[in-house]
């Protein structure tokens, strides 16, 4: 089960209630509850603290710090990964919904103090100095030169992914983003061998990154440039879109006096800003998606409500039409009854007045039988017609 604190709540608790007792409240493991903790940058009182405590001496609280970029405002244990809205409470329905507060400084605001932050990108002319996500590319792409090269027939299948100008220009340019994003907090990683976006997590919010030919689509099957093409080449910057707003500049192309090498510096840090966008913006999609889903909810619960309303009506019209048929039912088998008896009755006189008359005993036996069956479907001698009262 998934629990939220405000971050400045949690900050509060855990230094007037010890971890242990907080996280076996919430059934979480006080390594896990720690581990989070440690995430969101809240501190956690050290080791004797509790005990300084009862022994009446003073301790220092550790202040909170500000929170980091791309960091929400609320920590979540027990959280999915694969659910982007997160959980809805229990008891959405009756909860009154308030929109997330604003945030203490504007998305411009953001960006003036981390333009002030990050230093100025410088693009070397090697990799000598490589972020480990461009070195594990070329590690990777080392066997396909040696085969390439030691090959007759030059396939370009075969050909290595960066050896082009192009290709280094591209891997150079990356790289130094990367650096430069890493000494800011945020992790890069890629997958494929070949890939055409990067994903740089900016506190617990991931960024989309490419840095391309625009006009060329990657695959894993071959290289994607020609192993002469020349570092001139079209080279664009894109940042998902979807993480900024449309006052900040998520995309860069080289012009004819003007390379996106020159920008990279802006680069990073948009890319730190849509980290936080993106961080805000989930927020409001969360209070949004609560917002659908409890007004999905009770319309749910308003047309399982009507179901139920129309089946009872439904049941009690059945049951009504059912004693009715009853009582039909019932009034017939009266009537049977008494005709049974006045046939009995008009067989003894007639009997009596006959010429060749049956035995007595034997139009006696016979009658007992036919009252028998009179008195068993009679709903009054056997007292069925009161169940229909019940």
């Amino acid at each position: 089960m998934q629990t939220n604190f405000l971050r400045e709540a949690l900050y509060e608790i855990v230094w007037t209630t010890p971890v242990k007792t907080v996280a076996a409240e919430h059934n979480i493991s006080d390594v896990a509850f720690a581990k989070t903790c440690k995430q969101h940058q809240i501190p956690l009182p050290p080791r004797g603290h509790w005990a300084k405590l009862e022994a009446g001496k003073k301790v220092r609280r550790q202040p909170l710090p500000e929170r980091a970029l791309g960091m929400p405002r609320e920590v979540s244990f027990g959280a999915s990964r694969w659910d982007y809205y997160g959980s809805a409470p229990k008891n959405l329905m009756e909860l009154e919904l308030i929109p997330p507060r604003p945030f203490d400084e504007a998305l411009s605001a953001v960006r003036d103090k981390v333009t002030k932050r990050v230093k100025r990108i410088s693009v070397p002319r090697d990799l000598s100095r490589a972020h480990p996500v461009v070195r594990k590319l070329l590690e990777a792409d080392a066997p396909r030169r040696a085969k390439y090269w030691a090959a007759t027939y030059k396939s370009l299948y075969d050909a290595p992914y960066f050896d082009s100008p192009f290709e280094q220009r591209r891997l150079r340019a990356l790289n130094s983003l990367f650096l430069c994003l890493e000494q800011n907090d945020a992790r890069v990683t890629s997958s494929g061998k070949n890939p055409h976006e990067f994903y740089a997590r900016v506190g617990l919010t991931d960024v989309v990154i490419s840095i391309d030919d625009p006009k060329v689509e990657r695959t894993s099957w071959h290289a994607t440039s020609d192993i002469a093409k020349s570092a001139s080449g079209m080279l664009a910057v894109m940042i998902n879109r979807g993480s900024l707003t449309e006052e900040f500049q998520s995309t860069w192309q080289d012009k004819p006096n003007d390379k996106i090498e020159s920008h990279l510096t802006k680069i990073a840090v948009n890319v730190l800003v849509a980290g936080e966008s993106a961080c805000r913006g989930k927020e409001l999609a969360h209070y949004e998606w609560l917002v659908r889903r409890k007004a999905d909810l009770i319309e749910r619960s308003r047309i399982e409500r009507e179901k139920a309303e129309q089946a009872e009506r439904a049941r009690r019209v059945k049951e009504e039409q059912s004693r009715v048929d009853r009582l039909l039912s019932e009034a017939k088998a009266l009537r049977e009854a008494q005709e049974i008896r006045a046939y009995v009755a008009s067989v003894k006189a007639l009997n009596e007045t006959s010429h060749e008359p049956i035995l007595e005993t034997d139009i006696a036996s016979w009658a007992s039988w036919a009252l028998e069956q009179a008195d068993r479907i009679d709903p009054i001698r056997s007292r069925r017609f009161l169940s229909d009262q019940a």
